[in-house]
């Protein structure tokens, strides 16, 4: 888990030089004692590739640095350390805005990579004002969400051709394979650069998330279909068959809450959750009655890191037309949502109007050497 501190269900969002810092959190179930270090990259601004950066120019202190924070878990079949490093540290700080891939290897060794998150570093030098309006599109006014953006750049401004030189990204909640970047203003009048009426700002609403709440293993909470004990695997001891999910395509919008497609973890027997929740062994089921498609599926989520990631693609099984994927989850609430690669919602989620769901503006400008900065930021929920 990547978010702010004191708010974990926030985004990877830092200010730069703010008082608020970044916490990562995760487990290392190696069996072995973990000695990491971890290293922010600067990127481009629509995350293709690194910029040609050294490290000196946009980080400062000791790269790269140490997680060292790591505590043994206790209570649980599955035995596990829990690390956790702020970001920044007393040891490593951003010194520029822009898109960061923050990377966590093995001590001494930077190829041995353990895991990697992206993360925004913004600067608060211009107002940013988000509102939301009809699709211009007639036939998208039911399924989608349209955003107007208006930033105020600081007097003086050294930008002397806003038309071309301020960009926006848009994020809905924090799903990246499907933002949109390199946005472009449709006006500008003195220091205020408009973008009105772009497609880029125009979003599917999607439907409220699919959850599962993984807390207790003492009874079946609602979409828990039985909860056993395998003491015969080297896995996880408790197995959660989750029941078979349907497609939401042609159905009402769901009304329950969710977290915007984050996760917590949690248990209820006791305190410390992050050393005493236990691993489990989920098996998840989507059915799809085969018409002579079988689409790529995965699931999807904070719990995937906010990617398509290869361990979460779903297996289809002819015979019984259903797709399945086992994973391994710490106890908590998750979540999720079955997804394709080409981000069409509509193919088992369905797409509403209505549909909660948080967006994340930045404002990006050229910095005098080429490369990338971000000069603003807001997030405003959609009703």
């Amino acid at each position: 888990r990547l978010h702010p501190e004191g708010a974990p269900l926030g985004g990877p969002f830092l200010e730069l030089g703010g008082d608020a810092r970044l916490v990562l959190r995760y487990d290392d179930l190696s069996g072995d004692w973990p000695d990491h270090e971890w290293t922010l990259v600067h990127c481009t601004a629509d995350w293709s590739d690194f910029t040609d950066l050294g490290d000196w120019e946009y980080l400062e202190g000791w790269n790269p640095a140490e997680v060292d924070n790591v505590e043994n878990s206790f209570g649980g079949a599955v035995s596990f350390a829990h690390a956790s490093t702020p970001i920044p540290s007393r040891d490593l700080a951003p010194t520029r805005s822009g898109h960061y891939l923050l990377i966590v290897h093995e001590a001494g060794e930077p190829d041995a990579v353990v895991l990697m998150r992206r993360l925004v570093v913004y600067e608060r030098m211009s107002t940013v004002d988000i509102a939301f309006r009809r699709p211009m599109d007639a036939a998208k006014v039911p399924t989608h969400q349209r955003l107007e953006v208006e930033v105020e750049l600081p007097p003086g401004h050294r930008w002397s051709n806003p038309m071309r030189d301020i960009r926006l990204s848009v994020v809905q909640n924090v799903a990246w394979p499907w933002a949109r970047h390199q946005v472009a203003a449709t006006r500008v009048l003195g220091n205020t650069v408009r973008f009105e009426q772009q497609p880029d700002l125009t979003f599917p609403g999607g439907d409220r998330w699919r959850s599962a709440d993984l807390k207790s293993l003492a009874y079946l909470a609602p979409g828990i279909e039985r909860i056993s004990e395998d003491t015969h695997s080297d896995g996880p001891l408790w197995q959660i068959r989750m029941a078979t999910d349907e497609s939401r395509r042609f159905r009402m919008q769901t009304i329950r809450p969710d977290l915007k497609g984050a996760f917590t973890v949690h248990n209820d027997r006791f305190d410390e959750v992050d050393l005493t929740s236990d691993y489990l062994d989920v098996h998840f089921r989507l059915e799809h009655l085969n018409f002579g498609s079988v689409p790529e599926v995965y699931l999807y989520g904070g719990l995937t890191g906010w990617s398509l990631d290869p361990d979460y693609r779903m297996e289809y099984d002819a015979s019984k037309q259903v797709f399945s994927l086992h994973t391994t989850l710490k106890q908590g609430w998750y979540d999720y949502q079955y997804v394709t690669p080409d981000g069409d919602e509509v193919t088992f989620e369905g797409s509403h109007a209505g549909t909660p769901n948080r967006y994340h503006v930045f404002v990006h400008v050229p910095a005098p050497d080429g490369t990338d900065r971000i000069i603003g930021f807001e997030a405003l929920d959609s009703n």
